[in-house]
């Protein structure tokens, strides 16, 4: 397993205190007895609690779910006394044979529908790993979902359209409400926050840029929200009878889809149940012994970024972090000076493959992780944007260090975790040579197939997504209350207890 850097798990195997800053290592249960009792550990390593007569009571064990990860503001262990109750591959076949179960009871009207989100950067890492296109990865994954009694199987690149258009809008509000100011008040600069990774970072330990981040829901969630709100609707089943998986190229994704942000609790469903990583996804083959290879093909279902005919897939302009800065530096040019310029020209300008006489593009200390994006007047040739990309916890505690001392001239920052952006999420798969040479050609290659493999649509060119947004939100659309509701999330910051090995046994 791997978490991002921030996050990543230590694996202690001795009862020491679980966590330097743990908030739940171990589940308690208050009384007034003072009787002397103490606790003993047991051939089985259990916890028992021992009265001055010599009682003993077994002691429960504490269940840290990743919902708890959120809420802690140090690590999860995995000492003895603690267990980590993961999402995976095992909880969809469980839901898979649940309902097979149900059928052959009869009960079909006690089963579930069973929804799969596929990430693009996913499919990009399976089709580096099984030398298939990105589309016959899509369309041989449909086939063994639904052979396997998955109902639907979309692209969360459909969600992204969502997220792009909204999060677009909302930096020109934001610009407007600070004339265009940096750090003026809590407007700008604006800070995605697609990264669950990062996000986890700010509210753990860095609140103070929590007013800056970005309130648009990721992909993965916008994919969550479509599906348990309009698809149920469109189905008539209540957002409970839906079952929904996202196949993700980062562990971190499982933390995010656990926020209680993201929780019906009308339903007592949550919009993303499970998340399964690419590895994960990738192991589950061969556990059940369904080589991608040999698989046959299916039809896309609709909710796919993939034109009529079903031959070619369709992705946003820019690298494998979603195309967030592309996109909304292109919407932002054009509302706010009325300079047409395309995402394809500065992802092509941003990656090194062409010049535009309105770009300057900087890397920063020569690292690609970290480049500056300005966009020029066409009569001054002054500055009027200036965005950034920054990748890595390296650049992003330096990019923390500039916002608080005020020295952040960006007006947005496309923000990741992991170097490299997300093909080289935690959960992607990884070379048989375990060299950082392989390393590091694999996730280039990755990236290659994620930026090239499909063409390029913007979120007003898919008429789907239009189609979808007037029929769910009615003929305001993006500007109704309901769409503002269902595309946006909040933040909340978490406080360091002042003792972390203050436990109480």
């Amino acid at each position: 397993m791997s978490f991002s850097g921030g996050l990543r798990l230590t694996d202690l195997n001795d009862y020491i205190t679980p966590g330097q800053e743990c908030i739940k290592p171990v589940q308690t249960k208050k009384t007034s007895r003072t009787d002397g009792s103490h606790i003993k550990v047991g051939d089985t390593g259990d916890y028992y609690e021992v009265t001055k007569d010599g009682e003993e009571s077994k002691l429960e064990k504490a269940s840290i779910t990743l919902n708890d990860c959120l809420a802690c503001s140090g690590c999860v262990t995995s000492a003895e006394t603690v267990l980590i109750t993961m999402q995976s591959h095992t909880e969809l076949l469980s839901v898979l044979e649940e309902n097979r179960r149900l059928r052959d009871a009869g009960q079909n009207d006690q089963t579930k529908k069973v929804v799969v989100t596929i990430a693009p950067q996913t499919r990009a890492s399976l089709a580096l790993k099984h030398n298939l296109s990105t589309l016959s990865v899509s369309k041989r994954m449909t086939a063994i979902l639904k052979s396997m009694g998955v109902d639907y199987v979309f692209d969360s690149a459909f969600g992204r359209d969502l997220t792009l258009a909204e999060s677009a809008r909302e930096f020109v509000d934001r610009y407007r409400s600070a004339k265009g100011q940096v750090g003026k008040d809590k407007s700008l600069p604006v800070l995605a926050s697609w990264c669950p990774g990062w996000v986890c970072y700010a509210e753990k330990t860095h609140t103070e840029v929590l007013p800056w981040m970005s309130t648009t829901r990721s992909p993965q969630q916008a994919m969550g929200v479509v599906v348990k709100d309009f698809l149920a609707k469109k189905l008539n089943v209540a957002p409970d009878r839906i079952y929904h998986v996202t196949v993700m190229m980062c562990y971190d994704k499982k933390l995010e889809a656990s926020r209680d942000d993201f929780y019906n609790d009308i339903y007592r469903t949550r919009d993303v149940d499970c998340v399964v990583t690419t590895g994960e996804f990738d192991r589950m083959l061969s556990e059940t012994n369904t080589p991608l290879e040999s698989a046959s093909e299916a039809a896309l279902d609709s909710l796919f970024k993939a034109d009529a005919t079903q031959e070619h897939l369709y992705s946003s302009a820019g690298t494998s972090a979603g195309g967030g800065l592309e996109y909304i530096m292109s919407y932002a040019a054009r509302e706010l000076f009325g300079i047409d310029i395309s995402p394809e020209a500065i992802a092509a300008a941003g990656m090194g493959q062409a010049k535009h006489p309105l770009l300057q593009v900087k890397a920063i200390r020569n690292q690609s992780d970290h480049r500056e994006i300005t966009l020029l007047d066409p009569d001054t040739h002054q500055a009027k944007l200036q965005f950034a990309t920054v990748y890595g916890f390296r650049h992003l505690q330096n990019l923390v260090r500039k916002l608080k001392s005020g020295r952040s001239a960006y007006h947005y920052v496309e923000v990741a975790a992991c170097p490299s952006a997300c093909s080289n999420g935690g959960g992607q798969l990884q070379p048989a040579d375990p060299s950082p040479a392989a390393k590091k050609q694999w996730v280039s290659e990755t990236e290659h197939i994620y930026v090239h493999a499909d063409s390029y649509q913007r979120p007003e060119e898919n008429s789907a997504i239009s189609e979808l947004i007037y029929e769910w939100f009615g003929a305001e659309g993006l500007d109704s209350e309901a769409a503002k509701h269902a595309l946006h999330t909040q933040f909340h910051g978490v406080a360091a207890q002042t003792n972390p090995l203050g436990v109480s046994w």
